[in-house]
């Protein structure tokens, strides 16, 4: 059968063939990206100079079980741990098409946007505490937005704790965006609050309110905000605030409208005018939560 000139004959790139996405600058770690199943993928694998150190072989082995326990949409799923005959031990993940929040918040954007980007970054991390998981190194570049939909995903666990590991609870996270208690001799009894904590320096750099903001980012662990919801929630309820009171505003407005209307030229169209916002400010009040 002659073979049609715009599907072409290319055939799947085979699975053992990786490109190198991205190295980590000082750390021991290398991204690749390949095909398998007719499906792009992601495998995280050791620096050639790190492979066979048993050290840093259990922390991959540790990152890829911390991943496989968690399922959610706005965390990047964690497929299998694969032996590559040149790569070595690999963690093999879904493949983000997307851009890090970093690159994402470079460039303006609606405020519905980044409220709802906001909201899920709130469930992902109150879904990923609910597995007893800490992140220990939320930031910018370690959440990414794709590009159908722009929907969160968080991605690189390699610094991540869970209840049921007892080794490699050392000092982590990145300055800027870490809580206090995880650096020094606290890292070891750091819990889920200090991703609260990084939690509100994201929101600070997306333009959340200073008040979310800092009930997240409390000194005292105790009074910060205890659950990514009750964050989630706090937000809602001012997005709520800031639509509620541009309503007011709208209708005070068409009031206001009216009465100088109607002092100047008195019919009915002024008077309905007054009752429409007159009523809509009353429903506007009542339903303000």
């Amino acid at each position: 059968m002659e073979q049609s000139g715009f599907f072409s004959p290319l055939g799947e790139p085979s699975a053992d063939i990786l490109e190198v996405v991205c190295e980590s600058v000082s750390g021991p770690y290398q991204v690749l990206r390949g095909s398998k199943d007719g499906k792009i993928r992601v495998y995280k694998a050791l620096k050639p100079q790190f492979r066979g150190d048993p050290i840093y072989e259990a922390l991959l082995r540790k990152e890829y079980g911390i991943g496989y326990t968690l399922s959610h949409p706005g965390i990047c799923q964690t497929i299998s741990f694969v032996k590559h005959p040149e790569e070595g031990s690999c963690i093999e993940m879904e493949w983000v098409d997307g851009v890090t929040l970093d690159t994402y918040l470079a460039s303006r954007h609606d405020k519905g946007e980044l409220h709802r980007i906001e909201c899920q970054l709130c469930d992902a991390v109150s879904y990923m505490h609910s597995r007893q998981v800490i992140h220990r190194d939320l930031k910018p570049s370690n959440i990414m937005v794709t590009h159908n939909g722009h929907n969160v995903k968080i991605i690189d666990f390699s610094l991540a704790d869970a209840d049921s590991y007892s080794v490699f609870k050392q000092p982590a996270g990145t300055r800027r965006y870490a809580a206090p208690e995880l650096s020094g001799n606290g890292a070891s009894r750091a819990d889920s609050r200090c991703d609260i904590w990084s939690l509100g320096v994201i929101l600070s750099d997306m333009g959340a309110p200073s008040r979310i903001v800092s009930r997240c980012c409390a000194e005292d662990p105790e009074k910060r905000c205890q659950d990514a919801l009750e964050v989630k929630a706090a937000l809602e309820r001012y997005r709520q605030r800031r639509k509620t009171s541009r309503v007011v505003l709208v209708a005070s407005a068409v009031a206001l409208a009216a009465v100088v209307l109607a002092l100047t030229c008195h019919n009915v169209l002024s008077e309905r005018l007054m009752r429409e916002a007159t009523d809509l400010i009353e429903e506007t009040i009542t339903s303000r939560p």
